[in-house]
C-alpha cells in the first residue's frame, strides 16, 4: 500500500464544526429596552430579558446562535503510518502533541476539503431530519406519540399564560432604566 502524500506535503481536512453568530434580538429590535405599558397607561422602557446574558452584563440587542460550518483546515504532513487497514498520517507533529487524519479525510486542495465538508455536513444534517421526524417513543403507536406531544402542547400552553401573567406582575414593579 503507497501512502498518497509524503512527509512535508501540505494537504487540508474538511471537516464542519458548530460556529457561533449573532443576530437582532426580535424582542427589542436591538435596542436593549423594551416598553412596557402598565394597566393604568402608564409607560416604561425596561430592559430587554430577551436578550439579556445574565450575570452582570446588560441587555445586548442581540441573540447567540450556532450554525454549522464547514471548514477546510491546512496542516503539514509530518509522518506516516502504514497499517494493514489503511494509511494514517501525522498532521503538524513538530515536537509536541500532533493531529491525525486517514487518507479518506486529506486532500491536495482547500476546494476539494470544502467539497467533502459539504457532504459531511450535509449526512449530518440528515441524520438529524431523521432523528427529529422519528417517535418519541419508538415502542408506542404513532397515536400514542400524537396524544403525548398534544399532552405537551396543552403543558406548554398552560405554562406560558402562568408565565405571562407573572410577566405581567414583573412589570408593573420594575423601575424605569436611568
Amino acid at each position: 500500500m503507497k501512502p498518497k502524500y509524503g512527509i512535508g506535503d501540505k494537504v487540508f481536512k474538511g471537516t464542519y464544526d458548530r460556529v457561533e453568530t449573532h443576530v437582532t434580538c426580535p424582542d427589542c429590535g436591538g435596542s436593549q429596552h423594551i416598553l412596557v405599558t402598565l394597566h393604568d397607561g402608564t409607560e416604561l422602557a425596561i430592559e430587554c430579558g430577551g436578550c439579556d446574558p445574565g450575570g452582570y452584563q446588560g441587555s445586548t440587542g442581540r441573540i447567540k446562535q450556532y450554525v454549522f460550518t464547514e471548514i477546510a483546515t491546512p496542516y503539514t504532513v509530518t509522518g506516516v503510518n502504514v497499517r494493514a487497514n489503511g494509511v494514517e498520517y501525522e498532521l503538524n507533529n513538530f515536537g509536541g502533541s500532533y493531529w491525525t487524519g486517514a487518507e479518506a479525510e486529506l486532500f491536495s486542495t482547500s476546494e476539494e476539503a470544502m467539497t467533502h465538508a459539504t457532504a459531511k455536513k450535509a449526512e449530518h444534517e440528515a441524520a438529524e431530519n431523521k432523528r427529529f421526524m422519528a417517535k418519541t417513543k419508538d415502542e408506542k403507536s404513532w397515536a400514542w406519540n400524537a396524544t403525548y406531544h398534544r399532552k405537551c402542547i396543552k403543558d406548554g400552553e398552560r405554562q406560558l399564560e402562568y408565565h405571562r401573567a407573572k410577566v405581567k406582575i414583573c412589570e408593573g414593579k420594575s423601575k424605569e432604566p436611568k
